[in-house]
């Protein structure tokens, strides 16, 4: 006969039980395994029973099945950030051939300041005039310690030759595009823009781009549009997107078409290869995810780490 044991209650088996002559019986050979710990079983401790293990086994839990369009959608924001890459250099483009002068680089930099408060006021309710005046402060901070530092700057990869600052930009805005925070964009809840490595590759960029300009007044014209562009243009696509999808999309497009026009008049093949790369961007790499989806297998089971839930995610309401 079994044992009570003095905690719960419930009945231990004895291993070592013995029949009317005295014969011993191992009784656990006639019980299957159960999943419990106050009784002796005769299995191993990482014994794994193949009838009950299985049972609780779930398949694609959390899949989400998405909509092409919707993907399309959202790999806008992709395109978006590509195509300020591509004006980026383009601008730099333009200073370093003497196209444009300073004149329209300072142009360009407080029209861009000036159009994304606008923006930001007309999309974002919350920020106020104390909103206003704190960020006006900050950014004139970071473009006041910009400006003393731009002579600096300016000679710092004096000795590097032009090929290895076309190297390491490349490498860099290619780093940058990568590591971008396009979920904070597309409406991930998230409350600040967080990409420290993107942001800080397209920064360096700037400034081995600005050290090949005629002066430092140009290289601080080029290092304030990159800040603005790849720090300040993000948070306004945010609001602008939450604000309404149509004018996110409008911009895109904007941004794409001028990005085409001074390619193109800049180089025919750079122009095609900016193209197609929006377009399998835009078209083909939503299809394919899409297409992808049907070859996803997660599996869950008892294996997987116990994870405390909220009484939320339980759908309870909070007790006292």
């Amino acid at each position: 006969m079994g044992f009570q044991c003095q905690y719960c209650g419930n009945e231990i088996v004895n291993p070592t039980q013995k029949d009317a002559n005295n014969n011993r019986i191992d009784t656990n050979e006639k019980q299957k395994w159960r999943k419990i710990l106050f009784t002796k079983q005769a299995y191993e401790d990482n014994y794994t029973d193949t009838e009950t293990f299985l049972i609780e086994l779930v398949q694609n839990a959390n899949f989400q099945q998405y909509d092409y369009m919707t993907v399309v959608v959202d790999s806008a924001t992709v395109t978006q950030q590509v195509t300020v890459v591509v004006l980026f250099c383009m601008v730099f483009q333009l200073a370093y051939s003497g196209k444009v002068g300073l004149p329209f680089l300072l142009l360009v930099v407080t029209f861009m300041l000036i159009f994304g408060y606008i923006i930001r006021i007309l999309t974002d309710s919350n920020f106020n005039l104390m909103d206003i005046v704190g960020s006006t402060m900050q950014i004139a901070l970071v473009f006041g310690c910009v400006f003393g530092l731009s002579p600096v700057l300016r000679t710092l990869t004096d000795a590097f030759s032009d090929d290895t600052i076309w190297a390491l930009t490349s490498i860099m805005l290619i780093a940058h595009t990568f590591f971008h925070d396009y979920g904070y964009i597309n409406g991930v809840d998230r409350s600040s823009f967080d990409a420290p490595v993107s942001l800080n590759a397209a920064i360096f960029a700037s400034i081995l781009l600005g050290s090949r300009l005629t002066s430092s007044l140009h290289a601080f014209c080029l290092i304030s549009t990159a800040i603005e562009v790849f720090a300040l243009f993000p948070i306004m696509c945010r609001h602008l997107k939450q604000f309404s999808l149509e004018f996110h999309l409008g911009l895109t497009l904007l941004l794409f078409v001028l990005a085409s026009f001074l390619l193109f008049s800049t180089s025919i093949l750079l122009a095609l290869v900016y193209i197609g790369a929006v377009f399998i961007t835009t078209f083909i790499c939503p299809a394919w995810l899409i297409y992808m989806q049907k070859y996803k297998k997660e599996i869950n089971g008892p294996w997987d780490e116990a994870t405390v839930r909220s009484f939320q995610q339980l759908g309870i309401a909070d007790m006292e």
